[in-house]
C-alpha cells in the first residue's frame, strides 16, 4: 500500500508532531494572512477609496528574503519557524526512521520531500496583517488533492491503536499525539524520553508568543508606529485603527491585491516603517518572555542538540 506524495517540496514544522490541538481558555482568530493571538471586539469604518481618491503612489516592495528576515527578528518567531540546516537534517532523518518502521511492517510510505535549508519558503506568522500585495495569487487559490484512504491497518501502523493517545495540556492548549505506532516510533527514536517535554516547551513558546504580542500593545514606540500608520491611510480615505482590524473588516471574498484599502495598508506601511517598528519592539518584548522562562531555550537546546546528534547517525546509515 502506498501513501499519497504531496506535490513539490514541502517544509514541514521543526516541531511538526501530528496531533490534534483543542483549544480552551482562548481564542485564536485567523483571518487571510494574519495570525495573532487575541481577538478584540473592532469597529471601523472604510470609505469607498476607489470611487473618492486616487491610487496610493507606488513603492518598491520589498523581496519575498528581506520580509522573511525581518518577521524571524523576534527571537521565539526565529525557535520556531525558520528553517535551518540543522532542522532539515532532523525532519530527512526523522522521515527516514518513519519509513523503515513502515517498511518493516509491510507498508511503503513516500512523504512528501524535504525542502533544503534556505531554498524554502519561510511558514511564519504574520501578526501585523499585509506585508506585501505581491505573494498573494494563485499559490493561495490552489487546493491539496483530498487524502486517500489508506485503509484501517495502515493507519494503524502508522498511528497506533485507536484511542491510545498522550495528552500534554497546557495553559491555554491541549495536544493529543499517537502513543505508539510508526510515527510515534520515529519521534521517540529522534527524542527519547524527551518527547514529551519537547511538546511542553513547544506549547510554552506558543504562550510566550501570544503574552509579548499582548505586551506590545501597550508599548508606546508600537502605538506610535501605530497612530502614524492610521494617519497615512487617513490620508487615503480609509478609516481602521490598526492594520488587523482593516483586514478582519473586510468580506470575505475580497481580492487583496487589488482592492483599494489593503493597497493603501501596504502602501503606509512602507511609506512610515510600520513593520520594522513593529517587528523590532516585538522582539523586545519576545526576549523579554524568553528572559522570563530560562529554562525553556535551556531544556529546548538541549532537546534539539540530542535530535540533531541521532540525525546525523541515521543519515550516516545507522537508524537502527
Amino acid at each position: 500500500m502506498r501513501a499519497r506524495r504531496e506535490p513539490g517540496p514541502h517544509v514541514p514544522d521543526p516541531d511538526r508532531i501530528h496531533m490534534a490541538l483543542s483549544f480552551h481558555g482562548t481564542r485564536r482568530y485567523v483571518a487571510a494572512c494574519v495570525l495573532t493571538a487575541t481577538v478584540g471586539a473592532t469597529t471601523w469604518a472604510l470609505a469607498d477609496a476607489r470611487a473618492r481618491n486616487p491610487e496610493p503612489r507606488p513603492h518598491r516592495p520589498p523581496s519575498p528574503a528581506a520580509l522573511a528576515e525581518q518577521g524571524l527578528r523576534p527571537p521565539i518567531y526565529a525557535q520556531l519557524y525558520a528553517w535551518t540546516r540543522s532542522g532539515e537534517q532532523i525532519a530527512t532523518a526523522q522521515q527516514q526512521v518513519l519509513v523503515s518502521c513502515m517498511a518493516e511492517r509491510g507498508f511503503t510510505i513516500e512523504p512528501a520531500p524535504v525542502a533544503k535549508a534556505g531554498d524554502a519558503a519561510v511558514s511564519r506568522p504574520t501578526p501585523f496583517g499585509l506585508e506585501t500585495l505581491e505573494e498573494i495569487g494563485a499559490d493561495s487559490q490552489r487546493q491539496a488533492p483530498p487524502e486517500q484512504p489508506q485503509g484501517e491497518a495502515f493507519n494503524r501502523a502508522l498511528y497506533g491503536r485507536p484511542g491510545h493517545e498522550i495528552s500534554v495540556k497546557g495553559k491555554l492548549l491541549k495536544v493529543s499525539m499517537p502513543a505508539g505506532g510508526c510515527q510515534a516510533e520515529a519521534e521517540k527514536h529522534m527524542l527519547g524520553d524527551g518527547r514529551v517535554r519537547w511538546t511542553e516547551l513547544r506549547m510554552q513558546l506558543n504562550e510566550g508568543e501570544q503574552t509579548a504580542f499582548r505586551w506590545l500593545k501597550r508599548d508606546s514606540h508600537f502605538r506610535e508606529a501605530n497612530e502614524g500608520w492610521r494617519q497615512c491611510m487617513l490620508t487615503n480615505r480609509v478609516q481602521a485603527k490598526d492594520p488587523l482590524d482593516l483586514i478582519r473588516a473586510l468580506p470575505p471574498d475580497t481580492d487583496i491585491r487589488t482592492h483599494p484599502a489593503t493597497k493603501a495598508d501596504v502602501h503606509c506601511k512602507q511609506e512610515t516603517g510600520y513593520l520594522r517598528t513593529a517587528y523590532a519592539r516585538l522582539a523586545v518584548m519576545q526576549q523579554r518572555w524568553l528572559d522570563d522562562h530560562p529554562d525553556v531555550l535551556k531544556d529546548r537546546t538541549a532537546l534539539r542538540d540530542r535530535q540533531l546528534t541521532i540525525a546525523r547517525q541515521v543519515l550516516r546509515g545507522r537508524i537502527g
